[in-house]
């Protein structure tokens, strides 16, 4: 009785957390849908406003809307392809032109991206074709130092789950093995059952 208890309780379990991850998941998709919808809404309101917004200013921006800089990115490329006004087309076509030539750093540490654009603006500008390979070797160097550094993070992240769910389960077992114990046994439950009918023969016969 006890083990069917507690495999009805390791399912229920199971079956909540399954639920709540899937809700939990369908939230932070309608939240993202909503926060771009709300950006898009005030960028529309700074341009409209004769606002000059940068490629760092829509970083900024996603950011207080709790945006990645590629959601904020495609936030702009999306009402760049919708917009209707020309003076306001105009604009967007600037940002994006803008957003196009510091995209290939944004996986790159912030503290170097003002450099790196820099030195892509002079490139551009030199005559010597020689230039034009200057940037290759620093951003391929820094791109691998952040995927080491992201993947070492994402190793600890996994590790503290693991750690998480290694301490659920020696919980889950250290209940399982108690209710184990305390189950009755075979002979016992004969027993409570033998008492039981020697019980009942005895009122009957107490009845008669």
């Amino acid at each position: 009785m006890a083990k069917d208890v507690l495999n009805l309780f390791l399912a229920a379990f199971y079956i909540v957390m399954l639920a709540g991850a899937g809700v939990f998941l369908s939230w932070m998709t309608i939240q993202k849908r909503k926060n771009k919808e709300r950006m898009r809404a005030n960028i529309v309101k700074k341009l409209g406003s004769n606002i000059a917004l940068s490629a760092k200013d829509i970083i900024h921006i996603g950011r207080g809307f709790d945006l990645s800089p590629q959601s904020s990115r495609n936030v702009v490329f999306r009402l760049h392809a919708d917009i209707d006004n020309p003076a306001l087309f105009s604009t967007l076509k600037a940002l994006v032109t803008e957003i196009e030539k510091e995209e290939p750093f944004d996986e790159l540490p912030d503290e170097v991206k003002p450099s790196l654009s820099r030195l892509s603006r002079l490139i551009e500008q030199s005559n010597d074709s020689a230039d034009k390979h200057i940037l290759s070797p620093i951003t391929t160097t820094l791109t691998k130092y952040v995927e080491i550094k992201t993947e070492h993070e994402k190793a600890k992240k996994q590790t503290n789950r693991a750690y998480i769910i290694t301490i659920i389960s020696f919980v889950v077992g250290a209940v399982s093995f108690y209710f184990t114990l305390k189950s009755p046994s075979e002979s016992d439950i004969k027993k409570v059952m033998l008492q039981a009918l020697s019980e009942k023969a005895a009122q009957e016969s107490v009845q008669k």
